[in-house]
């Protein structure tokens, strides 16, 4: 990351996090506005915004999707493949947050109600729109998937509105009366899109990169081509117990997502910069 000002902001994000966990885990008074109530709604403060800052990304995707269609720029192509990757492992952790509140409301993992089904469908539409990009022809990669793109966000807005259309086990939204609760909650939205803007900046410069190295290659030719494991189960095994260890697993989870797709892109830059330099070596 060549920009001085991305330390700056990673710190900055550093404590927007910090200070948005405190008032999810601390600050922010029991609520017996949600199903499960008590303690263990704590998860609400990181669920609520993991699944904003999906929507959010998708919605990004959908934008410079259409744009690529129209301008077919390979730094919009860049920018749409940069949201799609990070709004799925956002995705990936409101899902696992929303099973870890449903062990404790509901006694099981999961329920077919419209809210979750059609938000495990956006997540495995996503998935195939990743998977796609990676196995298409090199050159018509980013047309079909910028195309599919465009039908897949028609999942987002039915989603976002299926807990108000439709009666289920998925709470109804929540009005959080309570200042303190609103202050929490906003908190940690506030956090998670600032830290969901660092990492998409951070993953888009290494796309860029990518995208440069695989010009080189095909320049050259042409003159001579998701496992998440849930440790934190180990903190549960009846349907009810201390609601707060729901809370804790909820954003043990949370974390180990985030940190683990971190790793996997620090890896990729690590690959990268050889690969860079073997390539000037070799020019």
């Amino acid at each position: 990351m060549k920009s001085k000002l991305y330390p700056f902001f990673v710190g900055l994000v550093f404590v927007l996090l910090s200070y948005g966990t405190y008032q999810g885990l601390v600050a922010a008074p029991p609520v017996e506005e949600l199903a499960a109530g008590g303690e263990a709604q704590r998860i609400f403060y990181y669920h609520v915004p993991a699944a904003i800052v999906s929507y959010t990304l998708f919605f990004l995707n959908f934008v410079a999707s259409v744009i690529y269609l129209f301008k077919r720029n390979p730094a919009v192509d860049a920018f749409a493949v940069t949201t799609a990757e990070v709004g799925v492992v956002f995705a990936s952790a409101t899902l696992a947050l929303g099973m870890i509140w449903a062990r404790y409301a509901w006694g099981h993992w999961w329920a077919w109600d419209m809210r979750l089904t059609t938000f495990l469908i956006l997540w495995l539409l996503y998935v195939s729109y990743m998977l796609l990009r990676k196995a298409a022809e090199a050159g018509s990669s980013p047309i079909m998937a910028s195309a599919l793109a465009i039908i897949i966000f028609l999942d987002v807005p039915f989603n976002y509105m299926a807990n108000r259309w439709f009666r289920g086990n998925h709470p109804e939204p929540v009005t959080l009366a309570s200042p303190a609760l609103k202050y929490a909650l906003f908190s940690n939205m506030i956090a998670f899109l600032a830290f969901a803007a660092v990492i998409v900046w951070f993953r888009y410069t290494l796309e860029r990169v990518e995208q440069r190295i695989a010009a080189v290659h095909a320049q050259r030719a042409a003159q001579g081509m998701l496992s998440l494991a849930l440790p934190a189960v180990i903190f549960f095994q009846t349907s009810h117990g201390n609601p707060i260890r729901y809370t804790y697993a909820g954003y043990t989870v949370a974390w180990v997502i985030y940190i683990g797709y971190l790793l996997l892109l620090t890896r990729r830059v690590a690959r990268l910069k050889r690969e860079e330099q073997e390539l000037r070596r070799d020019l």
